[in-house]
């Protein structure tokens, strides 16, 4: 896991005058709009159905569901798979199958109950007291973060470190990256996902 501490003594490398938990606040804000603003953080769970709603059990700490991205739902005892349909919380209903499904906080509701097995992704948000976030985005968007900290912390007025300059050259490449991981989850969003299959050909 990318740690707050990591995005601490990266920053204090550069701009030690601040107090660490100064630094951190500021780290833990631009992990907080960065995440917000892009959506990058996707969190998957599959999970036994035992009745028409479903609690996520593995939510990164201190995190909240902020939409969902898809479920698939895969019937017992069938070589099948549903892509099932995201509705909003008070008009998911009841059927006969299940077809359709939205989140309330953390609890997937679906409109049926069918033994089986739910495949579910959704956008997370960090609350306030973030202290990590998995390696695959921490690594990626490590730099884009650090700029957003640099960037509030440099704004500060009448401190020892204020850098007017500096601070909006910060702010505008962690805008860049916002816009950069916005693009990649909509394009990833818009691709189809097709299947494929070897020894038969290739099916792209």
């Amino acid at each position: 896991m990318a740690t707050v501490t990591d995005w601490v003594d990266s920053i204090r490398m550069d701009v030690s005058e601040p107090l660490e938990t100064m630094v951190a606040r500021q780290v833990r804000y631009a992990i907080q709009e960065f995440f917000r603003l892009s959506e990058a953080w996707v969190h998957t769970e599959r999970i036994e159905l035992v009745g028409d709603t479903v609690k996520l059990e593995q939510l990164p700490v201190n995190t909240y569901v902020a939409s969902t991205k898809y479920a698939y739902f895969e019937p017992a005892g069938r070589d099948a798979r549903y892509k099932l349909v995201s509705e909003l919380a008070h008009r998911v209903g009841k059927a006969g199958r299940v077809g359709t499904f939205a989140h309330s906080n953390s609890t997937i509701l679906l409109d049926a109950f069918e033994k089986g097995t739910l495949e579910v992704a959704v956008v997370v948000q960090p609350n306030r007291n973030i202290d990590s976030v998995p390696d695959s985005l921490g690594d990626k968007w490590f730099d884009v973060i650090r700029r957003g900290a640099l960037a509030r912390l440099l704004s500060m007025p009448e401190k020892l470190w204020t850098d007017g300059r500096a601070a909006a050259a910060y702010e505008m490449h962690f805008r860049e990256g916002i816009t950069m991981a916005k693009r990649e989850v909509r394009d990833d969003r818009s691709r189809p996902k097709r299947s494929i299959k070897f020894n038969q050909g290739y099916a792209w």
